[in-house]
């Protein structure tokens, strides 16, 4: 006879100590709210108009406690004309994903996105693009993307009541090297979306069987473990770019965490210091940031009323404008390496302006010796991410990517956002994760 348990009481102590009760989280201060609407400006001030709608910017400032209401129904309504035109042929399922929490987040209905007389269920869709991942994986053994989107199409179709089976999910996102470790570094993104999507599983999901239930705590103590293992003195977990993914975890997993086992204040100030720094210019980074600073996770969207939002975020109509005077010029070496297959490894010195990205390293060599410093690329939330360099394709099914190292250590940021130094050792190398 199987053993079900009914989990009521246990899903909604969950729920307490979910967003709205969370036991860890922290929030700035008015006094600190300044570096906020910092970083709320410069997200809206970046959107690029001739660039595809990002709906983790929408998604982010839907969560913050401040609003310009016009900029934000603007996204949204860009937002939807965009996937109504090519949702079906280009996204990936991740892209959905994160798609469905900014239309919720926007008190919009994701079954029915609806732009020039046109209408589409994003929920049927990610279903559909989930359906897919898992047969690649039963055929492959490896999604056709990566296990971070799927832990966002988990914490979506979940957040949603979709048809998603729980102990699916579960083993889905169940720990392997694999699943959260990307060229032997632990993938602290990975694990706190993962983190998110169960704890999601946990509390919306009333009737659990027992099985089920001891498999979800199981991987969530197994990931918030890791996640804290890679916390260091500073505050900083993983990296600064991973910390505010790592902050939402935490801040729903106190129960899973000995007492003193992670200072959110102290984690909190770390983030506040690089703001002004500039660390968060890209606006995804600062996308994934910005809700922990609100004390806010990804399980709130589903708790959002917008009519009762302020409209109290001005916006100045100038835009910041960058510098007119030309920089001095630098001198990188720059590498290209197949570290799988070892078939070309070459270098090449190459002069930039100072401030250059790393992307423009890259096209520099490719203009000087294209035969050996040819590369392709996609435009990503992220910016461009390679593709291919010399005609060698990354390739998921064989989990093999370009990695970009500066003086032989992986970098933290992609090719478009890395500012490069005078004297500085780029590489690009194909690498096995």
């Amino acid at each position: 006879m199987r053993t079900t348990l009914v989990i009521t009481l246990v899903g909604l102590l969950l729920l307490y100590l979910a967003p709205g009760g969370l036991c860890q989280g922290c929030a700035v201060n008015e006094a600190e709210r300044p570096l906020v609407r910092d970083v709320q400006k410069k997200m809206i001030y970046s959107v690029n108009a001739s660039a595809p709608p990002n709906p983790s910017i929408l998604l982010a400032l839907r969560l913050a406690q401040e609003h310009n209401k016009r900029i934000e129904q603007d996204m949204l309504n860009k937002l939807s004309q965009d996937t109504v035109e090519r949702a079906v042929a280009s996204f990936s399922s991740g892209q959905v994903a994160l798609n469905i929490l900014a239309q919720q987040a926007s008190c919009s209905d994701p079954r029915r996105v609806s732009a020039n007389n046109s209408t589409i269920n994003l929920v049927r869709l990610l279903e559909q693009k989930f359906k897919a991942e898992l047969h690649n994986i039963a055929i492959h053994g490896n999604p056709l993307t990566n296990f971070y989107q799927l832990s966002l199409d988990v914490l979506a179709l979940c957040q949603l009541n979709s048809h998603l089976s729980p102990a699916n999910a579960s083993a889905l996102l169940s720990p392997d090297h694999k699943k959260y470790y990307l060229g032997g570094q632990f993938s602290v993104d990975t694990a706190a979306v993962a983190v998110l999507a169960q704890i999601c599983l946990q509390t919306r999901r009333q009737h659990l069987p027992l099985k089920v239930y001891k498999k979800i705590r199981q991987n969530v103590q197994w990931l918030v473990d890791k996640i804290l293992a890679e916390k260091r003195r500073d505050g900083v977990i993983g990296n600064i770019y991973s910390t505010g993914l790592a902050m939402q975890a935490l801040s729903v997993s106190s129960s899973y965490q000995k007492p003193g086992a992670w200072n959110c204040l102290q984690t909190l100030h770390r983030v506040l210091d690089e703001i002004p720094q500039g660390t968060f210019k890209n606006p995804m980074a600062a996308s994934q940031v910005l809700p922990s600073l609100e004390n806010r996770t990804y399980l709130d969207v589903s708790r959002l009323n917008c009519s009762m939002d302020p409209d109290n975020l001005p916006l100045s109509t100038a835009r910041p404008t960058s510098p007119t005077r030309r920089p001095p010029s630098i001198r990188v070496t720059y590498t290209v390496a197949d570290g799988v297959n070892k078939t070309f490894n070459d270098s090449i010195s190459v002069t930039v302006p100072q401030g250059s990205v790393f992307f423009k390293v890259m096209e520099v060599a490719q203009d000087k010796d294209p035969s050996k410093f040819s590369f392709t690329y996609t435009q990503s939330s992220w910016g461009p991410y390679i593709t291919s360099v010399q005609g060698l394709q990354a390739d998921n099914n064989h989990r093999t990517y370009w990695q970009l190292l500066s003086n032989g250590s992986p970098l933290s940021q992609g090719a478009g956002d890395y500012v490069v130094s005078n004297g500085e050792k780029l590489e690009v190398k194909f690498s096995v994760y």
